[in-house]
């Protein structure tokens, strides 16, 4: 399993402030590399939105789909520019994740996917960010 993750950042972040989606990408790649969960997705493309108030009209979150042409699903999420931009860098980190699992979660429950282990999948994912504190662990 690969994981690419872009942001598409307004001009108010740094590019090192934007490299974030990229270093987590890299770790989750570190994690997943071995993983597989059937031949029909093996790749996910996550664009990250986070962009202040004037360029919101141009930057529309488009439906989620599984692509044709290759074994791989893509799909855009939006952050809260005015809880995102203010935070620290652990603070987004957190925001990132949590919002990259609840997408992902929500996009591959409402789909149909023949050839794809979506539950076992979400459930490592949860897993692995459960393990690096992105995640509340449960008390159970």
């Amino acid at each position: 399993m690969e994981f690419n993750i872009g942001p598409e950042f307004s001009r108010e972040f740094t590019f090192e402030e934007g490299r974030i989606t990229y270093k987590l990408a890299d770790k989750l790649n570190d994690f997943f590399k071995d993983k597989e969960y059937g031949e029909r997705i093996l790749k996910i493309y996550i664009s990250v939105i986070c962009v202040s108030k004037d360029f919101e009209a141009f930057c529309v979150v488009r439906p989620p789909k599984v692509l044709r042409n290759q074994p791989a699903l893509e799909y855009e999420l939006k952050l809260d520019f005015d809880t995102f931009k203010p935070a620290s860098e652990e603070e987004r980190k957190q925001l990132l994740v949590s919002k990259i699992f609840e997408v992902t979660k929500e996009v591959l429950m409402s789909k149909t996917i023949k050839g794809f282990e979506k539950e076992q999948f979400i459930e490592d994912l949860e897993s692995y960010f459960k393990e690096q504190g992105y995640l509340e662990k449960s008390l159970s």
